[in-house]
């Protein structure tokens, strides 16, 4: 199905708009490592998106096959938006960021079906799996208006759900939630549907698709029986038609009240695990809603210090520009004019961060040293909890940190979440 779903998607699409050129900025689209704004070796110059091999190993992708994609979109001759940004290549053709990752999607969807067919279940459910997350990578950085990624993203959910077909660790529930009129869908993971389960209710930055969180539930999460939620921020994907701004948390405060109706969780024992811009709403639901949600892990959040100077905003790398932008349904990235949209997301502006102090138990994790959330933010979400406790990473490797603060946050959250 996906091949041929592929095949009418993607078919004669040479005229479509580069990604990179779909939001107007008044600077260059291509990395220049100024900043440590992002993980271990993300920012590499001449790219305009960032390279997120780490990322990609934990969700199960072979390096090698990423470093092949990578090379074939370098090497290209084909004409690009920028000849300086390697990523710019023109329509879906060879070189073309979404036509190579696409293509190893293909690949690994053709497994999938081939090993459904030998009833082959386990390989089933892998080939499935990695087609998914290739074709989300397809789709990567996920900018409203880009048609080849809103495709791509058809078939990362399509391949996903597939994979889910044959995972017997497991049970995928699609979600339906009413918002503005609309549906958001979210993606409800159980280790089985013998017993209600505790559940988090997981979000990641911008950039990143729901479907891409599958490790963390398969390795911390399910073997303590917990469930997970996944949802996609505003502007992102399913959460297309919401727009990102101050009171973004209605969102996921609307999942929060939906959940009581839900059968297969605890609606006693909701947690939010964010990241990124995800723990921007994560933290300020614990504020808002202290009775649905019983704790909140924040890694990384954007909460305070990127929205707090101007200068500090301008270290952030285009494409993260290009996505705030994005969210919020603007057609610039300039970081002059979006700073001014960005300001009001900061919660210590808002009032709640460095005022009040909440019931809630607040974990944050992050690098000290990170533009986004520096280690006075990361304190700041601590002592906001009468139960906060702050895991500052400040030794290299960043990203395997990361990781390693990923199994403490599910310990503690199992904790938490304990009847």
């Amino acid at each position: 199905m996906s091949e041929n779903l592929s095949e009418t998607l993607f078919a004669h699409k040479f005229n479509v708009q580069e990604t990179s050129t779909i939001i107007a900025s008044s600077t260059t689209k291509k990395h220049q490592l100024k900043n440590n704004a992002v993980m271990d070796g993300e920012e590499q110059p001449g790219w305009y998106r960032l390279l997120k091999f780490m990322l990609w190993d934990w969700q199960g992708l072979d390096v090698v096959d990423c470093y092949e994609v990578i090379s074939r979109i370098s090497a290209s001759k084909n004409p690009r938006s920028d000849a300086e940004v390697l990523d710019s290549v023109i329509g879906f053709r060879s070189g073309n960021w979404t036509y190579e990752w696409t293509q190893k999607g293909m690949l690994y969807y053709k497994q999938g079906n081939e090993f459904a067919k030998l009833d082959k279940t386990d390989q089933a459910r892998e080939a499935y799996y990695l087609a998914s997350q290739f074709y989300s990578i397809a789709s990567y950085p996920h900018l409203k208006g880009d048609e080849l990624s809103i495709q791509a993203q058809v078939l990362a959910f399509n391949s996903y759900k597939e994979s889910a077909k044959y995972n017997n660790k497991m049970v995928l529930k699609e979600i339906k939630v009413p918002f503005q009129g609309k549906e958001v869908t979210c993606y409800l993971h159980l280790p089985n549907e013998e017993t209600i389960h505790p559940v988090v209710i997981i979000s990641a930055g911008l950039d990143t698709l729901q479907c891409e969180l599958l490790p963390l539930f398969e390795q911390e999460l399910a073997p303590a029986g917990i469930a997970m939620l996944t949802v996609d921020l505003p502007g992102v994907s399913h959460s297309s038609h919401v727009k990102l701004e101050q009171n973004s948390s209605n969102l996921h405060q609307a999942i929060c009240h939906f959940l009581r109706d839900v059968p297969w969780v605890d609606h006693d024992r909701i947690a939010l695990m964010g990241i990124r811009f995800g723990g921007n709403v994560a933290a300020r639901l614990a504020f808002l809603e202290p009775d649905c949600v019983k704790s909140v892990v924040c890694i990384g959040a954007a909460v305070g210090s990127v929205f707090d100077k101007l200068d500090n905003f301008k270290k952030l790398p285009p494409m993260l520009l290009d996505c705030i932008a994005s969210r919020m349904q603007l057609k610039n990235s300039s970081a002059e004019q979006l700073y001014q949209f960005c300001v009001p997301l900061s919660l210590i502006k808002q009032g709640l961060l460095a005022r009040t102090r909440i019931k809630t138990p607040l974990l944050s994790i992050g690098h000290k040293d990170d533009i986004i959330c520096n280690e006075q933010d990361l304190q700041l979400i601590a002592r906001a909890s009468s139960e906060g406790e702050c895991h500052i990473i400040d030794k290299p490797p960043i990203f395997k940190s990361y990781l390693n603060s990923l199994s403490y946050s599910a310990k503690w959250l199992t904790s938490n979440l304990a009847e």
